[in-house]
């Protein structure tokens, strides 16, 4: 126990370095601690202090109702188990999508309506709130971002509402005709608002962003031009709250029909390509290019040309280490390091689970 004859200043310094899950115990010590572990500008301080010295981990939760429904840690540097989190029981019997993981918050969404129920939860303090969108329209795909902005210490969602052609296409797809609505949710206000644009070009969103960087949240999307559809990075700037379009690398002469999987590589955004194991023999190789420079298309550099043992059917996340976890055309996960091409399974079962996500506990919203 922290002694009592202590400065408040060195007693503020050492709590902000503790784990979540301990200073959640400690608001019990006394009433001056309590009203301290809940203080926006402790818990900012507390965020910014895990974020660079904290434990991080990767995290996934079963999708089907069962029994069994955990947040489940991982240590993303060993992958061994550290810890579970049992669901609050109001989201017991939910299946979800994550939509974003952001210090410490979790954005989710009901699986089987994508974007018409959502909810933020911190798994550490154990709280959640629902976010109820302003307005539901038929024949709508929505994608979704999630996001904070330093500048205003404000956490936001974006929903794109896009108007989908009633005829289906060659790959059982809708065709998107054009974005009908967008909406952004504020945490500070607790509100939505709607986001006027009046020139939208972005025919194809990817569900849910992939990638958070520079204030922005990035999605894959396919620009509609005159003559044809090409392939981007859309983005939102959670600031100025406008969208913009990076031009992917040019990576033609990597193969024919890549696909693309985009994120944060070592702080740089980062584009994945590969050939989908379904369709090409699993040797194929696999390109990995990072944008140096922020939204300098010339900075596009490509720094890994590897052939994946197993094959790729999804690429799921990068690591800090180097690394990228991977579902192989065995639908296990799967990881390789991308300096050496070795791959080792992950050990964990892939069936009926999210999509991992980089977590790092905090204490956002435990004065909510």
């Amino acid at each position: 126990m922290i002694s009592s004859t202590l400065p408040l200043d060195i007693i503020i310094v050492i709590l902000s370095m503790l784990p979540a899950a301990t200073l959640v115990r400690f608001r019990c010590v006394c009433r001056s601690w309590k009203e301290l572990i809940r203080d926006p500008v402790f818990i900012k301080e507390h965020m910014r202090n895990r974020a660079s010295k904290g434990t991080r981990y990767l995290l996934h939760v079963k999708l089907e109702h069962s029994i069994d429904r955990t947040f489940r840690f991982l240590n993303d540097e060993t992958f061994e188990r550290s810890l579970e989190i049992r669901l609050p029981l109001e989201l017991y019997w939910k299946s979800f999508s994550i939509v974003g993981s952001c210090n410490g918050l979790l954005c989710l969404t009901v699986a089987v309506d994508f974007g018409t129920t959502i909810y933020l939860c911190n798994p550490f303090v154990r709280t959640y709130k629902t976010i109820n969108p302003p307005s539901e329209q038929s024949n709508v795909k929505f994608s979704l971002g999630f996001g904070y902005y330093d500048v205003t210490n404000d956490y936001k969602i974006v929903r794109i509402a896009s108007v989908m052609d009633d005829d289906m296409d060659s790959t059982f797809q809708y065709k998107v005709v054009m974005a009908s609505k967008i909406e952004v949710y504020s945490m500070m206000t607790n509100s939505w608002k709607s986001i006027e644009v009046d020139y939208f070009p972005w025919g194809w969103i990817e569900r849910k962003s992939e990638a958070l960087i520079n204030n922005s949240i990035h999605w894959k999307a396919v620009y509609r031009s005159r003559d044809e559809d090409i392939a981007v990075i859309l983005a939102f700037h959670m600031g100025k709250e406008v969208f913009y379009q990076i031009d992917q690398p040019d990576f033609e002469a990597d193969g024919d029909d890549l696909m693309e999987h985009i994120g944060v590589f070592k702080g740089d955004l980062a584009l994945f390509a590969f050939h989908l194991t379904d369709n090409y023999p699993w040797h194929e190789k696999c390109h990995l290019w990072v944008m140096k420079e922020y939204g300098v298309v010339s900075s596009w550099t490509k720094l890994y040309s590897i052939r994946v043992d197993g094959g790729v059917v999804s690429p799921i996340i990068f690591t800090n280490n180097d690394e990228i976890i991977y579902e192989n055309g065995e639908l296990e996960l799967s990881v390789c390091r991308l300096d050496s091409n070795a791959v080792t399974p992950l050990g964990v079962d892939n069936q009926g689970y999210l999509s991992l996500v980089t977590y790092v506990d905090s204490l956002v919203m435990l004065n909510g």
